[in-house]
């Protein structure tokens, strides 16, 4: 299963245990003579079904009728993620960053943070397109980590943001690629060069330092092509251009 469904799952399980404790219940008739925690616990009952509409009638039903009821912060956490879980990603960014503004010392502070960088990444385009999402995502991970350096989201926000960082990164090389297929070897270059820089683990790293290579040769810059076939047969001597790099230093010399 799903560790983020799984996560979500719990929470709204602990909150509707919570509430039948209290003996509150009921249906979404007659909302008006409800109370908070009755609108709170439909809400959560709803969202567990996944009847994402009633379910964001009952929350909003407590913020905007009970603002000052403490049904109130978490009718907002969860309305965020009622949004989250429709797929509305614009929308549940917005509300869990007006969470987090609202209550920023909340106990389910890092919970909001990290569904509010799930909601970019969940955004985030092909590679080959705008990358405005991935960008907004990777520094919202960032910024979890440093935050929450014990959270239970730690490990997700973890591997998410090697994914936001593997997309930027891919991004950049098929920009690079299409400098280089169109023999704009200098600007070939300069990406190429930015994206070791910026993004050094990436598991295509060979390709990058052929390419580099490869339009330092097209630019007749031998000393540098030179130096970018070596760094790749030092580093990656099992990579499938190192049989390329090797015929071109023969050329070069």
């Amino acid at each position: 299963m799903n560790p983020l469904h799984t996560h979500l799952q719990t929470l709204l399980y602990t909150l509707l245990c919570l509430l039948l404790l209290s003996g509150c219940g009921g249906s979404l008739t007659n909302l008006s003579d409800k109370t908070p925690k009755e609108l709170l616990k439909d809400g959560i009952e709803y969202t567990r079904v996944e009847n994402f509409t009633d379910a964001k009638t009952s929350l909003n039903k407590v913020i905007e009728d009970y603002p000052d009821s403490p049904e109130k912060v978490m009718a907002s956490l969860l309305l965020a993620e009622v949004h989250y879980k429709n797929d509305q990603f614009t929308e549940s960014k917005f509300m869990f960053k007006n969470f987090l503004e609202l209550y920023p010392a909340h106990r389910l502070a890092d919970r909001a943070y990290f569904f509010m960088a799930m909601s970019d990444f969940k955004l985030m385009d092909i590679e080959t397109r705008d990358q405005t999402f991935a960008q907004n995502a990777l520094e919202d991970f960032e910024k979890f980590l440093k935050t929450f350096p014990k959270s239970k989201y730690r490990s997700l926000a973890e591997e998410k943001r090697k994914q936001c960082l593997g997309s930027l990164a891919r991004n950049q090389m098929e920009i690079g690629k299409f400098y280089f297929r169109i023999s704009s070897f200098h600007s070939a270059i300069t990406r190429f060069q930015q994206l070791m820089l910026t993004y050094p683990d990436q598991p295509f790293m060979d390709e990058v330092l052929f390419l580099l290579g490869e339009s330092f040769y097209n630019e007749q810059n031998f000393e540098k092509a030179k130096l970018n076939y070596q760094e790749l047969i030092h580093k990656f001597p099992r990579s499938t251009f190192v049989q390329e790099a090797r015929t071109r230093l023969r050329e070069i010399k």
